[in-house]
C-alpha cells in the first residue's frame, strides 16, 4: 500500500520571537499546523476471524447391529483405513444360533409345502393351503436372510476410504446402532471452518484468498474459500464459511484457527487515521480554509488500514489538517505549515 506523505504528520507550536515554555502562549500567538491532501487509495479489504479444522466430509461408523458385545477392535486413532476395511468385530454367537433356529424352520417349512405341492392335483388338498405352505416358505426363507446378514453385519466395516479422527468402540463394550463407533476423515480431507460475523459474511467473496496460522504450526498457510453457508447461527451471529488447505500431515481435527479472509477491493481517498475525529454528531476531520480558519468537515469512513483511514465526504484538495487532537476548535485562525 503506498503510505501518505510527511504530510501525515502534525507539528503544533506557537509563533513567537523567544521559545516559550509549554502552556505559556501569550493572546494573538497563531497555532501552526500541518496539513495533507487526501490521496486516492486502493485497499483490498481483509476481515480476521477464527475456526477450527474438521473433516471435508465426516464418515460416521454405526454398529448395525444392536446389543451385540464388542470382541476385537483393530483400528485406532490416526490410522488410514480403506474401503471394506474390518475396523472392529462384534460378538456373533446370538446372531449364529439365530441362524441355526431360522434353518430348521426353512427347512420343516420347506419339506410341509412339498409334501401338500406333489398331491395338489389329486384333489387331497386344496388349492388355498397349497397356497399358505408356499407363503409360509417364503416367509421363513426372509428371516433366514435376515439372520445371515446379521451374522455379517457383526464386522463393522469401513464404508469410505480415509483417516480415523475418532474412536469409541473399546473391547467389551456394548455396541449401540445410534452411536458412532469410528468416525473418518474421507479420503484424509481436512479443511478450516470459520466463525465470520453476519456484517462481513456476505462479503465474502467465492474462492476467496485466506491466510491461515493454524495452532501447532510455525508457518502460515495458504487457503481458498470453498463454500460460505446461507445461513445464519443464530447463537452467535456468524456464519460459517469453509475453507480449502492443501494436504499436509500435520493437519489435526480440532486444532485452532486464525485467519485472515480477503473481502472485496476499497479504491476511496485516504487521510491519515490521526486526521479523524468523532464526536456526538459522527465522524469529522478538521480542515483549513482558504483564509486559514479551521472548519469541522464531516466524513464516512469506510476502512481503516495501517496508519491510514479511507473516507467518503471530502475532495482531493481540501486541506486537512493531519493531527488535530484537541488543540483546535471550529473558527480557529491556524498558520499552515507545509508538510517536508
Amino acid at each position: 500500500m503506498a503510505v501518505l506523505g510527511a504530510g501525515v504528520y502534525a507539528a503544533f507550536s506557537f509563533s513567537s520571537d523567544e521559545p516559550k515554555q509549554a502552556g505559556q502562549g501569550e493572546p494573538g500567538d497563531t497555532l501552526r499546523v500541518t496539513v495533507t491532501n487526501p490521496t486516492e487509495q486502493r485497499v483490498k479489504e481483509r476481515v480476521g476471524v477464527t475456526g477450527t479444522l474438521v473433516p471435508r466430509e465426516e464418515v460416521t461408523v454405526v454398529a448395525e447391529i444392536a446389543n451385540a458385545r464388542i470382541l476385537i477392535v483393530s483400528a485406532e486413532v490416526g490410522d488410514h483405513v480403506h474401503k471394506g476395511d474390518t475396523l472392529a468385530v462384534l460378538d456373533a454367537e446370538g446372531a449364529r444360533l439365530q441362524v441355526a433356529q431360522m434353518e430348521a424352520e426353512y427347512a420343516k417349512a420347506r419339506d410341509e409345502f412339498s409334501r401338500v405341492d406333489a398331491i395338489k392335483d389329486t384333489g387331497a388338498v386344496s388349492t388355498g393351503l397349497v397356497i399358505e405352505k408356499k407363503n409360509a416358505v417364503d416367509a421363513i426363507k426372509a428371516r433366514l436372510e435376515e439372520a445371515r446378514l446379521a451374522v455379517r453385519r457383526t464386522a463393522v466395516i469401513a464404508p469410505e476410504s480415509g483417516i480415523v479422527f475418532e474412536r469409541r468402540a473399546t473391547v467389551g463394550g456394548l455396541a449401540n446402532t445410534s452411536e458412532a463407533l469410528f468416525r473418518i476423515a474421507r479420503h484424509g480431507e481436512i479443511e478450516a471452518e470459520l466463525r465470520v460475523p453476519e456484517g462481513s459474511a456476505s462479503r465474502v467473496p467465492p474462492a476467496a484468498a485466506v491466510s491461515l496460522s493454524i495452532s501447532g504450526q510455525a508457518v502460515p498457510t495458504s487457503g481458498t474459500v470453498r463454500l460460505v453457508s446461507p445461513r445464519i447461527d443464530a447463537s452467535d451471529r456468524s456464519a460459517p464459511v469453509r475453507v480449502t488447505i492443501p494436504a499436509n500431515d500435520g493437519l489435526k481435527v480440532g486444532a485452532y484457527v486464525h485467519a485472515d479472509i480477503a473481502l472485496t477491493t476499497v479504491t476511496a481517498l485516504a487521510v491519515p487515521g490521526t486526521a479523524i475525529q468523532r464526536d456526538g454528531g459522527g465522524a469529522f476531520v478538521w480542515a483549513v480554509e482558504a483564509e486559514g480558519r479551521i472548519v469541522r468537515h464531516a466524513v464516512t469512513p469506510l476502512l481503516q488500514q495501517d496508519d491510514v483511514t479511507l473516507i467518503t465526504g471530502v475532495t482531493s484538495d481540501l486541506r486537512v489538517v493531519a493531527r488535530a487532537g484537541s488543540l483546535v476548535r471550529s473558527g480557529d485562525a491556524v498558520k499552515i505549515v507545509e508538510a517536508r
